[in-house]
Parts: C-alpha cells; structure tokens; sequence
C-alpha cells in the first residue's frame, strides 16, 4: 500500500535559507518527497541541484516527466552523489564542501536562485559518525551564509541514533516520510527562516478538506437537485414555445429560468467531473485529441453563463477540425471553462469577453480578453499559487487557476498574462500541435 508523504514546499514558505534533515524509510515516499520538492521549487522559478545516485534519480527524473516541461526539466541539474562525496575514498569534509561551492558559484554569478536535494552516502569507514557531525556542521554554516534552502537525506537504517540527535542540531528542520517538523535541538534558534506557524498549515489544510467536503456535497445534493431542475427546464421549453400566450418581458424571464437551470446543471456535472479526475489521478493522463469538439461545447455553455451575467462572449474559431494536440478532453475542458468562467466573474454587466482561437507555427492559440476589473503586476505574480485568490470578494476555492497552469505545463503548452488594473485581462494559451 502506498503510503502518505509530505508535500515538502505547498504549503511553506522559506526565506534566508533552510537546512532540512530527511531521514527515511519507504523509497517510494522518498521519490515521491524528492519529486514535491522539485516541482514546487521550480514553480518559485527556483534552479534545483539534485545529488543522487543515478539508480534512484532515474527514478525522480520519470516522475517529473510528468509534471514538467522539457524546458522545466532544463532547471533540474543532476550530480552523481558516488563522485561528490567520494564513495571511494575516505568521507573529506573540506573537499565536499569546496566541490559544493563550485557548483554553486555559477548560479550565484547569474543571480539564478537555487535550492538543492542531496543523498549523503559515504564508504564504510572509521568514525563515519565523527566525520558527518562534523560535514553538516559546516554544511549548515555554508546553507545559511549562501540563504539557500537545503534538504540532506539519509536512509534511516544508515545513522545511528546518537548520530541522528547530533545532526537534528545542525538542522533547524526535520522530515519523515509523513511529517515536517521544527527540530527542537537546533542551535542557532535566531535564524530568520520563515515557516508558517502550524496554526497556519492547519489552516491551509483545514481549507483543502474544505474543498472536499464541498465536492463531496454537491456530489450528493446532484442526485436530488438535478431531477426538479429537469423537469423545471422542460416546462420553461414548453411555456417558451407557446410565444403568443407571453408578453416579450415574460418571455425574457422564462429565458433567464432556462439558462440559469443550465448553468446550475453545468456547474455540478463540471464539480462531479473535476472531482472524479482528481481521485482516478485521471486529469493528467495524454492522448491525442481533436480540440474543436471540446471548444464547441465550452463555447455553448460558456455563452449560456455570459448571458445570466448580462454579458456577451464573442467567440472566434479559427481552425479547420483536423487539428491534434497530446492532452486529455476533461483538462481542456477544465482550463478553458475556468478561463472564460473568470473572465465572465471579474467583468461588468453589458461588456464583451472575447474567445479566439486560432492556430499558427504548429502550434494552437487560445485567447480570452476580458474588459473586467483586471489585476495588479503582485497579483499577477500570485495567480498560479494554490489558494491564491486575487480578489477575495469574488466566489471560488483558488485553486481553479492553480490547476489550469499544472494542466498547461502537462501539456507541454505555455500560458501568458497581460493584465492592468481596471483596464481588463489578456490570457494567451498555446500547445504544439501534434503533427
């Protein structure tokens, strides 16, 4: 059974550095923690240094094909660990570390920001355990003069215990396969590393089994909400087609019923959906697919929910059908119905949201324009973030937007924002087409 692992990075911050001790039982937890702290540091824009053995690096690096665009995957720069630490010769602090700052250097001359992920392994040897003690000291004093964030693992069958309580002082962080703690031994307690208080990460926790709890809801309340509102619809389509018994005003209003029966009806089948995919782990899978299909039926709906708004959605289609791109219909499916569903929250009533699509270079462009409240240069910058909703008077959970950009990247396509405060939001999408 596979177990839990922690989601090194999601919900923490750090700034100044951070030293953080892994001692581990579960390979798999291992990878699955070593491939977590990858992706999210790239998500920050990070360089990632990855000193591994090559068995189990071959291990992280098909996870992350995954998650990650070749031109993400370029930021991830393997060191074989058996030569770093000189598997073959006696454990050398001083040459370990000096080898650790040449490869450093380079990222600091370009004023890259990096964080690294290193496996400790040494020959067997006498005072392994002197010898250590002795590297992560020094290691700890070169992490924070540098203000990198760091994480030294260890197989937990490797350390004794004597030597696991030397080094939870020279790390202000201790993980597990399942926990991250603040290690309560660490001597240098004035460091200015920020972390959330655990009161924060039961609150950032507390919000995702929220959003579960509402999936989970709506799920439910589908089964009897969805049966009236049926029947609902079919009497608005008969009392609509008897036009000569309705004023145009009253005709109007049976209109907006019909259209707001569709919208609830969307919105629920659009939950259960997400719901399912996120689960079966489904949403990320690839195939080829013909994108028109999906783009008519997010434009059909999308023009029902623009109108309950009192809005227009003017669509442009510019392909010819026999388009491919490598992604799944739900993905698409979801990142274009929580564009076009943005757009549609964030403009006034009586304003144009437009949805272009087009295809040029190999390549296929999507484009929705709104003339809405628009965003801050900082607000843009938190869009992608987990829960980071920009405009907290709006409706939603803030992760919408969070996964459009994880499915953009699993496609291999590239999205771009152009937004100004009161002036609207530009969203350009491409992926390559599949030839």
């Amino acid at each position: 059974m596979k177990m839990e692992f922690v989601k090194l990075n999601e919900i923490i911050e750090l700034s100044n550095g951070g030293h953080i001790l892994y001692v581990y039982e579960d390979i798999e937890c291992y990878v699955d923690n070593a491939v977590s702290y990858i992706v999210s540091g790239i998500e920050e824009n990070h360089h990632l240094i990855v000193i591994d053995s090559k068995e189990r690096y071959l291990l992280i690096e098909e996870r992350l094909k995954h998650h990650l665009s070749s031109e993400k995957l370029s930021m991830v720069h393997y060191i074989n660990n058996f030569d770093f630490y000189r598997v073959y010769g006696d454990f050398h602090t001083n040459n370990i570390l000096l080898h650790f700052q040449e490869l450093i250097d380079p990222f600091f001359n370009d004023d890259l920001p990096i964080r690294t992920w290193a496996h400790v392994d040494w020959k067997e040897q006498s005072d392994i355990d002197l010898k250590l003690k002795e590297f992560e000291d020094e290691a700890d004093s070169t992490v924070n003069d540098a203000g990198l964030v760091s994480v030294c693992a260890y197989p937990a069958n490797s350390i004794t215990v004597s030597l696991h309580m030397n080094m939870m002082r020279n790390h202000e962080y201790l993980m597990t396969d399942k926990e991250l703690i603040r290690s309560s031994l660490y001597e240098h307690s004035n460091k200015t590393v920020i972390f959330p208080s655990l009161s924060v990460q039961s609150k950032l926790q507390s919000e995702m089994d929220l959003y579960k709890q509402k999936l989970d809801f709506v799920h439910v309340v589908s089964h009897e909400v969805r049966n009236p509102l049926t029947v609902i619809k079919a009497y608005c389509s008969v009392i609509m087609k008897q036009e000569s018994g309705l004023s145009k005003e009253n005709l109007l209003r049976m209109r907006d019923i019909h259209d707001y029966v569709d919208v609830i009806d969307h919105e629920m089948n659009h939950i259960i959906q997400t719901e399912q995919m996120l689960s079966k782990d489904l949403l990320w899978k690839k195939e080829i697919i013909d994108p028109l299909p999906v783009i008519r039926e997010v434009i059909e709906f999308m023009s029902i929910k623009a109108r309950t708004q009192h809005q227009i959605l003017q669509e442009t289609v510019n392909i010819k059908g026999s388009e491919q791109i490598l992604a799944n219909k739900i993905g698409l499916k979801l990142v274009l119905s929580n564009l076009l569903s943005n757009a549609i929250k964030y403009s006034e009533e009586r304003s144009v949201v437009s949805f272009c699509v087009s295809s040029y270079d190999n390549s296929l462009i999507i484009q929705v324009k709104d003339q809405g409240i628009g965003m801050s240069m900082d607000q843009v910058n938190k869009l992608f973030k987990k829960y980071g909703k920009v405009n907290p008077d709006k409706s939603g959970s803030g992760i919408g937007l969070y996964m459009v950009k994880k499915l953009v990247d699993q496609f291999k396509g590239d999205i771009h924002i152009d937004s100004q405060l009161g002036r609207g939001t530009d969203v350009i999408i491409t992926f390559p087409l599949s030839i």
